[in-house]
C-alpha cells in the first residue's frame, strides 16, 4: 500500500536507538516520504509517544494530513473532468479520497497518453476500480498509526521553526530526489491541492540540513554518502545487496551496528571456455538458478552496474563450454517487449567481440520461447540500456542486424558515464545455430 521503503536493517537500528530517547518527549520525523520511520516508531511505542511528520510531495502530504486528522484539500482539476470524472464518487470521504490518491500513483501517468497499451490499462483500472478502492480504503481504516501533527513544507523550515530544540529528530533525507518527485508528479497534474513552497536541495541546502539535525541532544540521520566529520557519530552501515549503495546511519549516541549482504551462489556444472579455446559449432542456452546467475554475474559483469533480480537468467554455451550469460526482466511499458537487464561474456577468451554473441543468443528463437514460457504470453521485442562515454555502444551499436538505437540521453543517469543509450530490436529473427554462424562470419576473426 505504501510506496518505497527503508531497508529492514535500518528500521531495526532506528527501533533500537529510539528506546534510548527521553520518554517524556515527542519524536519528530523529517522528510517522511512513505512514513516508514513513523511506522517503526509506532511499533516501538504505540500510542504512548506522539510522533510528528513532515514532507512536501502530494502523496506524502495527503497521507500525513490524514494520519494527523487534518483535512485533505485535493480536488480534481477541471481539465481532467472528462477523463477522470468517474472518480467523483470516491473523493468525498477523507479515507476514500486518500485511497483514490494512493491508487492514482499507479495509473494517473497513463491518462491522456496515446496508444493501445495506455487505453487498455486505463480501461482495466476503471473496470477493477471498485474492488481495488474498497481493498485500499479498508487497509487504511485498519491502520493504527497516527501522527500528533504533520507539517507540509521545507524540512529546513520545519527544523528551524517547528521542532523543539531538545526534541528527538530522525530523518532519511532524499538527497537524490528527482526520481521520487517524478513518481508522484501525476498527482500534481490531475489534482488541485495546497502545495507548500520549498527550495530544491543544492549542496548548501544539504549541509544546512545536516547542521540543523546534529545540533541537538537526540538525533539520527541516514545518508547515502559517508561524512568523515560525522565519523564519531557513526551508528551503523547498512548495505543490503552486493555492490548496492550503503546507507550510513549517524546518531548522537547509542550502539553501533553493521549490516552486510550475504549473496547465496551456486556453481554451474559446466566448464568455462578457456583463454586459448576455439569456439565450436553448436550453441545452446541453459536456464540458471538465482544462485548460479549471481555467481557468474559477480565474476564477469561490470562492477559499475548495480545488480537486480531477473525474471529469467540463462547461461550461453558452445560445445558445452560456458561463454557468458544473459537475463531478462518482464515488460514494463510495452507488454510485448521484454527488458534485457544483463548480458556479459566470459572475459578471458581470445575473442574481442564475444559480447556480441551473447546479445545474439539472448534474442534468438530459443531465448524467445523461454521468455514466453516464463511470462505465459507472446514476446516479440526486446530493449536494453547501455552506459558509455561514446555516442554509440560498441556492443549493441554495430554488427548485430536489426538492433536500433531508440534513445540517447546526456548525461547518463548512473552519474559515471556521459551517454545513456536505449537499444532494442525484434525477438526470434534467427535460431541459435544461425546466430553463431552470423557471429563467426562477421566478428569471429577479431581476436587478441
Amino acid at each position: 500500500m505504501f510506496h518505497g521503503s527503508i531497508p529492514a536493517a535500518m528500521r531495526s537500528i532506528v527501533y533500537e536507538h529510539a528506546g534510548q530517547w527521553p520518554a517524556d518527549q515527542d519524536i519528530y520525523v523529517g522528510c517522511s516520504g512513505n512514513f516508514t520511520l513513523e511506522r517503526v516508531l509506532h511499533a516501538r511505542f504505540g500510542a504512548a509517544r506522539r510522533i510528528h511528520g513532515n514532507d512536501v510531495q502530494a502523496y506524502s502530504c495527503a497521507l500525513g494530513w490524514w494520519l494527523a486528522g487534518q483535512p485533505l484539500s485535493f480536488t480534481l482539476r477541471d481539465e481532467y473532468e472528462d477523463a477522470l470524472g468517474w472518480l467523483r464518487p470516491f473523493l468525498d470521504d477523507p479515507t476514500d479520497l486518500l485511497a483514490t490518491l494512493m491508487l492514482g500513483t499507479r495509473f494517473l501517468a497513463w491518462v491522456g497518453r496515446e496508444g493501445p497499451y495506455y487505453r487498455r490499462m486505463i480501461e482495466a483500472t476503471r473496470e477493477q476500480w471498485p474492488r481495488m478502492h474498497d481493498k485500499t480504503a479498508a487497509k487504511l481504516r485498519n491502520l493504527t498509526v497516527r501522527l500528533g501533527s504533520y507539517f507540509a513544507g521545507d524540512v529546513r523550515d520545519y527544523l528551524a521553526h517547528v521542532v523543539p530544540a531538545d526534541a528527538p529528530v530522525v530523518m532519511f533525507p532524499p538527497f537524490y530526489s528527482k526520481d521520487y518527485q517524478a513518481q508522484f508528479a501525476s498527482l500534481d497534474d490531475c489534482f488541485n491541492w495546497p502545495a507548500p513552497d520549498f527550495a530544491e536541495l543544492d549542496e548548501d541546502g544539504k549541509e544546512q540540513i545536516i547542521a540543523q539535525v546534529r545540533d541537538r541532544p537526540h538525533w539520527m540521520l541516514g545518508l547515502h554518502i559517508e561524512r568523515p566529520e560525522l565519523r564519531p557519530h557513526l551508528a551503523g552501515v547498512v548495505q543490503t545487496a552486493n555492490r548496492g549503495l550503503p546507507i550510513y546511519v549517524y546518531a548522537a549516541s547509542g550502539p553501533r551496528r553493521i549490516v552486510r549482504p550475504r549473496q547465496a551462489t551456486q556453481p554451474i556444472p559446466m566448464p568455462k571456455i578457456g583463454p586459448g579455446d576455439e569456439l565450436g559449432d553448436r550453441m545452446t542456452v541453459h536456464v540458471l538458478s538465482g544462485g548460479q546467475f549471481a555467481g557468474i554475474r559477480s565474476q564477469f559483469m561490470s562492477k559499475t552496474i548495480l545488480p537486480g533480480t531477473p525474471l529469467i537468467a540463462c547461461g550461453v554455451a558452445v560445445d558445452n563450454k560456458l561463454i557468458g550469460a544473459f537475463a531478462y526482466l518482464p515488460p514494463k511499458f510495452d507488454p510485448d517487449c521484454a527488458y534485457l537487464m544483463s548480458d556479459f561474456p566470459v572475459s578471458w577468451t581470445k575473442y574481442r567481440r564475444l559480447a556480441k554473441l551473447i546479445v545474439l543468443a539472448a534474442t534468438t528463437k530459443e531465448a524467445q520461447l523461454l521468455l514466453q514460457r516464463s511470462l505465459s504470453r507472446r514476446i516479440t521485442g526486446w530493449s536494453t540500456t547501455a552506459f558509455t562515454d561514446r555516442p554509440n555502444s560498441a556492443k549493441y551499436g554495430r554488427g548485430i542486424p536489426g538492433v536500433r538505437l531508440q534513445k540517447r540521453s546526456e548525461p547518463a543517469a548512473d552519474g559515471i558515464h556521459r551517454f545513456q543509450l536505449q537499444y532494442g530490436g525484434l525477438m526470434g529473427e534467427r535460431t541459435l545455430d544461425e546466430a553463431l554462424e552470423l557471429w563467426k562470419r562477421k566478428h569471429g576473426k577479431d581476436q587478441r
